[in-house]
């Protein structure tokens, strides 16, 4: 069980995330219900790895809905995946009107030590990966769909 997103190519220049599971997955509220267990996958050039990493549902929402926008209007604002603890944030903007894409971002494995592990990453991609991306994300949400709101209190 589990599905994954995968912005790039297939060796070499890429983003993912493949997610395995909730983190408790009786929760019922926003706060607890939402934590999903991952593994991020980077591959910038001849560096390549993956960690496990708690990443939310509501995150992946956010970053789905940013990154259909950034797909469907050239001018719209870069779309922007930013994890709440510090696993993993980047941005994907349109790098010019040729269908260029710049993601750039930070992973970092142990994100409660600060100034550890941390890999910075550029990647320049075509836009032609946004259709299967935009895919993978609606996919994830559909077998981990966001739980409650965020006005949800925990008992």
């Amino acid at each position: 069980m589990g599905c994954s997103f995968h912005l790039g190519d297939a060796t070499t220049s890429y983003v993912g995330v493949e997610v395995r599971s909730r983190v408790w997955p009786t929760a019922t509220d926003y706060w607890d219900g939402n934590w999903l267990i991952g593994i991020v996958q980077i591959a910038a050039g001849p560096w390549h790895g993956h960690y496990k990493a708690t990443l939310r549902a509501n995150e992946l929402d956010e970053f789905h809905d940013q990154l259909q926008r950034l797909y469907k209007d050239k001018e719209a604002p870069p779309a922007q995946f930013d994890s709440m603890e510090p696993w993993l944030q980047f941005t994907v903007e349109r790098s010019d009107r040729l269908g260029h894409l710049r993601v750039a971002g930070r992973a970092q494995a142990e994100p409660f030590f600060e100034g550890h592990n941390i890999l910075q990453f550029v990647l320049e991609l075509d836009q032609t990966y946004l259709p299967g991306v935009l895919d993978e994300l609606a996919q994830i949400l559909i077998e981990f769909p966001v739980i409650g709101s965020p006005s949800d209190k925990t008992v």
